[in-house]
């Protein structure tokens, strides 16, 4: 059996069936600070060529982003906890044009991340839920062996309340790269629904607004908001001082959801990426800034999630 056949009957036979089992208990809170259940997925995300807000003449910074995950979840005989342990990737290529310090009209960058991500979910009551998430991860350009400055741990922790079966509301504390270096922030996550309407966010990290059509739900349109981004650690040949990458950048724009089959979603999302952040860190953490100004992007990806509970 191939390394394919042994990949689809284990999301088969194990992930899907914990995801269906344990759906409807992790529905209480966001099963992560910035996501809700998927069992996995791969997605594709495009940033075209934009302008440096601070350079001269046509010096520019153009992106193209890779990520695949899987979760598995896993609920405990209590009734009242579920764990979900996940693996993810995540590839970016950073491109710079005509910067005059390179001494060349193209300078292009790969960087890649590697990260566990554990999960528990813990019910105490009908009304009270509580997230622990733990995301140990790697963010390097690999051009050299692993070491303790390619690591950084990421996390959040945050209690929500149910009030209603359409309103729900939470805080927490979270540990993150995603504005290019490590934060500790305040969150507040939320979820109001109302008949085809729904508005979820984790702020300042996400929100979502969606719009459900067709029967059963099948198609999804609304806004997005998500800021995204990481820290890596790089061996810079050309400039050997050099040894940290900050990218980061806030996404604001249309999203589609359309559900293929009872398991596979498509998901599409297109609009203005604003907040471009893209520096380079020396030694001394001196930082030479290449930040670029807002231009369009477009992203699509393929997700498996747990079927809807029939009604």
């Amino acid at each position: 059996m191939g390394k394919k056949e042994i990949m689809i009957n284990f999301l088969i036979r194990i992930v899907l069936p914990k995801g269906c089992a344990i759906l409807f208990f992790i529905q209480i809170v966001n099963f992560s600070y910035a996501q809700e259940l998927k069992l996995a997925g791969v997605s594709f995300a495009h940033y075209p060529k934009s302008e440096m807000k601070n350079g001269g003449g046509n010096q520019e910074t153009a992106f193209n982003e890779f990520g695949a995950f899987i979760n598995v979840p896993w609920k405990l005989k209590n009734g009242k906890t579920a764990l979900i342990n996940g693996l993810g990737y995540g590839f970016v290529e950073a491109n710079m044009y005509n910067y005059q310090s390179f001494q060349t009209k193209e300078f292009s960058r790969k960087l890649q991340l590697i990260y566990y991500q554990f999960s528990l979910v813990h019910k105490w009551n009908k009304k009270w839920a509580l997230v622990v998430n733990m995301k140990p991860t790697i963010a390097s350009d690999f051009d050299e062996k692993i070491s303790g400055d390619d690591f950084v741990f990421q996390g959040a922790v945050f209690a929500t309340r149910t009030f209603s079966d359409k309103f729900k509301l939470g805080g927490g504390l979270v540990s993150t790269i995603r504005w290019g270096t490590p934060v500790l922030l305040p969150i507040v996550n939320f979820e109001y629904k109302y008949k085809k309407h729904k508005i979820k966010g984790v702020l300042p990290v996400s929100t979502k607004y969606t719009y459900s059509l067709l029967p059963n739900k099948k198609l999804n349109l609304g806004l997005k908001y998500a800021r995204n981004g990481a820290t890596f650690n790089i061996l810079s040949k050309d400039f050997s001082e050099i040894n940290k990458v900050s990218y980061s950048r806030a996404n604001i724009g249309g999203l589609v959801n359309y559900q293929l089959t009872k398991l596979l979603r498509l998901e599409v999302n297109a609009g203005i990426s604003t907040g471009r952040i893209y520096n380079l860190v020396n030694e001394n953490k001196n930082v030479s800034d290449f930040n670029s100004k807002a231009a369009p992007f477009f992203s699509f990806g393929i997700a498996l999630v747990p079927p809807k509970k029939e009604k």
